[in-house]
């Protein structure tokens, strides 16, 4: 697949650990990443690049990773993207109510989802795949083994919403017919 046909990520995290183990298993597996330390610069980023999926922290310094959220679904151009909260406080009350329970009663609109954080490689890039649509035409990891489609879509199950489960059935359904 030609570079600029890859799919691009932003990852936003304020822990530059994180960010580095989140970036490297995304090129391991052939996408483009971009990266951002905090809201701001992720808005920044935005301008620069419209990536295929942001891959977010919820509790950042400075602008965090909800009202950065709330400012992307705000904008016409970026609704749409697809959000993947990557967090530690998923069960944490933030306005009134957790993640968990923004993302169930769909209070946080468009589409989202989200992990709990410490992850694994296999289940982040599972996940990310998934919401992208993508299956078989990515690279194979550098160095690792790769989860067949059946046992990504094992680990996603148990923290996947709603959409992310109907971007699974669409990837089976196409299995199928090939």
């Amino acid at each position: 697949m030609e570079q600029a046909k890859r799919p691009l990520v932003l990852v936003v995290d304020d822990e530059p650990d994180i960010v580095f183990f989140l970036k490297s298993v995304l090129e391991d597996h052939g996408l483009r990443v971009i990266t951002a330390f905090d809201g701001d610069e992720a808005t920044e980023k935005l301008r620069q690049h419209k990536p295929d999926l942001i891959s977010l922290d919820l509790l950042m310094p400075g602008k965090s990773g909800l009202r950065f959220f709330y400012e992307l679904r705000k904008n016409k151009d970026w609704r749409t993207i697809p959000v993947l909260f990557v967090t530690g406080h998923a069960d944490d009350v933030i306005d009134g109510s957790s993640l968990k329970e923004m993302l169930k009663e769909r209070s946080l609109s468009g589409p989202a989802t989200y992990l709990e954080k410490p992850i694994n490689a296999q289940t982040y890039i599972g996940t990310v795949m998934a919401i992208i649509g993508m299956k078989g035409n990515l690279e194979e990891p550098k160095g690792e083994i790769s989860l067949s489609l059946q046992e990504q879509i094992k680990n996603l199950i148990p923290q996947a919403s709603e959409e992310t489960l109907h971007k699974i059935m669409q990837i089976l359904q196409k299995e199928k017919k090939n």
